[in-house]
């Protein structure tokens, strides 16, 4: 009698640890027309929110694209861990993913359950972003036509997830978020978190962006089930990158616009990592404009350095962003890439932002007087209806910085003033009218 009162009260804390924390819903399944609930911004720090690693996770009833419910303690009880992806069509990050989420789905089968839970569109067009309150439609999306206002309806989410459905393939099972988006808020609101739940009910693991290196998903999954995928290599540090641009190293725009150069980052080894270093080293913009690094995710406008993972062979797109004000003008900033176990393996690139002007192509134009091109790379040529004989140029707070007089009166003239990047004001023989001039200092 004796034993086996020792073997119930062993139980006993077993079935408790073996249930998650109370349900946060759903009830039932929602109407199509029900509406989505407004949210709060979120601009903080994924990796802290939702559950950290040890937590005991609360449980939770979704539905499936054909309305059918998939509880959260039902399919732990079953003897299957459970992997949760936070998803948004909109989010550049969580597409570049699916392959990822595809091997997972594959690799672990019968030995895992993948759920991608859709949550509210990261990126939307017109409507604000949950991630900085602001408009914020990536210039991925608008590459890829992915152009979504923010549901607001449960149905309008649905019709989204079924778009994705046609466009990509996605193995694993797909599970809607609550009209109040309960789980978002509940599990962490971020656009493409990971939360690895062990059949207690406790997080093994948890992914601020799922397995963005040095992360590895395929490592902390086979930790937790003692198994080996083959996805979990121990890599060097010894490879070496190359930057190059897409196209122009010049956007432009309208005044307000968003403007994006992009450029490509690649690992030429086929063996190591490159652990890169990315920072702005100079920011020469308008008081009233804002810039931002987007590499492996889009970072916030106050991060000026960061460091981000090339696995070998990987090419990473990289995009510079300048979020510009009303008035028209001109910016630049300049960007500096460097393998941090390997100094000698960098690179600099100026980036150009400019709502003066539509294209390199158009000169700027005072009164008879061009220069071109703009911006100019060091060299730039005057040209006018009038001769003339003395330039003068003036930074934007009135002092000049150069002055050429010419032996004779020219309609035509090359300049190379050795200046800095950034914006002018260009005079000749003394007339009223000054001429933007836009120097990249390159």
């Amino acid at each position: 009698m004796r034993v086996r009162i020792i073997f119930l009260l062993f139980l006993f804390p077993l079935g408790i640890l073996a249930q998650p924390l109370p349900s946060i819903g759903l009830p039932a399944l929602p109407d199509d027309s029900t509406a989505i609930c407004p949210v709060t911004p979120y601009t903080g720090s994924y990796d802290t929110t939702g559950y950290q690693v040890g937590d005991t996770v609360h449980d939770f009833t979704l539905y499936t694209m054909q309305g059918t419910p998939v509880t959260l303690s039902t399919v732990l009880q079953g003897g299957m861990p459970v992997l949760l992806v936070s998803a948004s069509y909109t989010c550049p990050v969580f597409r570049n993913k699916i392959a990822t989420l595809n091997l997972v789905d594959s690799l672990y089968q019968g030995q895992l359950k993948l759920f991608v839970v859709y949550t509210l569109e990261a990126h939307p067009v017109i409507d604000p972003s949950p991630y900085s309150g602001t408009v914020w439609t990536t210039s991925q999306n608008q590459q890829a036509g992915i152009l979504l206002r923010q549901p607001t309806t449960y149905g309008e989410r649905k019709a989204i997830v079924d778009s994705m459905d046609h466009a990509v393939y996605l193995r694993p099972e797909v599970l809607l978020d609550g009209p109040c988006n309960p789980w978002w808020l509940q599990y962490g609101p971020a656009p493409n978190n990971a939360t690895l739940i062990q059949t207690d009910g406790t997080v093994f693991a948890k992914h601020d962006w799922v397995h963005r290196a040095p992360l590895n998903i395929f490592c902390d999954i086979d930790s937790m089930l003692n198994t080996s995928s083959g996805q979990c290599a121990s890599l060097g540090n010894s490879g070496q990158f190359s930057f190059a641009l897409d196209a122009d190293s010049v956007a432009y725009g309208h005044p307000g616009d968003v403007l994006a150069v992009h450029g490509t980052l690649t690992n030429n080894s086929s063996t190591d990592n490159v652990i890169l270093d990315m920072a702005k080293l100079t920011v020469n913009v308008p008081a009233g404009w804002t810039t931002a690094l987007c590499a492996d995710i889009c970072y916030s406008t106050a991060t000026t350095q960061t460091q981000i993972i090339l696995a070998p062979n990987y090419v990473q797109p990289f995009t510079f962003y300048f979020y510009t004000d009303t008035l028209p003008a001109m910016g630049d900033v300049e960007v500096g890439f460097r393998n941090n176990p390997h100094p000698n393996n960098m690179d600099r690139q100026r980036f150009y932002g400019n709502t003066l002007s539509t294209g390199r192509a158009q000169p700027q134009d005072g009164g008879g007087l061009v220069a071109f091109p703009q911006p100019a790379a060091g060299v730039f040529s005057l040209r006018s209806s009038e001769p003339f004989q003395s330039v003068v140029l003036y930074d934007l707070r009135g002092r000049q910085v150069f002055s050429r007089t010419l032996p004779a009166p020219v309609s035509e003239l090359a300049l190379e003033p050795g200046l800095p990047s950034g914006l002018y004001l260009l005079q000749v023989d003394g007339r009223a009218e000054k001429l933007r001039l836009w120097m990249s200092g390159d």
